[in-house]
């Protein structure tokens, strides 16, 4: 089957070039080609972004779970340190109570003490001539 006839008249016809043609081309194909980098790394950074919130959310879960970890390991350590406790363990190894006896003072903790003793012997005499000052006056 012919679509045309033998006889063509169009033999002489010819095709003008445009010369600004490859040069439109080429500005859409890299104009094309920036675009698609464009997409392409911002498809890189929002996939980056899901794996981030992926990560701090599993830190985040982490970090309460320590948390709570280091409660419990406290609330450990002051039932272990408590006097009761610590009272209970001394008698298991066959510790015994101190008597006033064994206990003693240094010279400093003494002279407090010798102080406070007359300081609060001297009190209600102090006391005393205050009442009777107000008393005269």
């Amino acid at each position: 089957m012919r679509r045309f006839p033998q006889q063509n008249l169009n033999h002489g016809v010819r095709r003008e070039h445009d010369r600004h043609a490859l040069k439109r081309q080429l500005t859409m194909l890299v104009c094309g080609l920036v675009m698609a980098g464009g997409f392409v790394a911002a498809a890189g950074q929002h996939f980056a972004a899901v794996r981030y919130g992926y990560s701090s959310e599993e830190l985040r879960r982490e970090r309460a779970r320590l948390l709570e970890e280091q409660q419990q390991l406290i609330m450990r350590i002051n039932a272990a340190t408590s006097p009761a406790a610590l009272e209970r363990a001394a008698l298991e190894i066959g510790m015994q109570p101190a008597r006033p006896s064994q206990i003693k003072r240094t010279a400093q903790q003494q002279q407090a003490a010798n102080l406070a003793q007359k300081t609060s012997a001297s009190q209600p005499t102090a006391q005393k001539k205050s009442r009777t000052r107000s008393v005269a006056h």
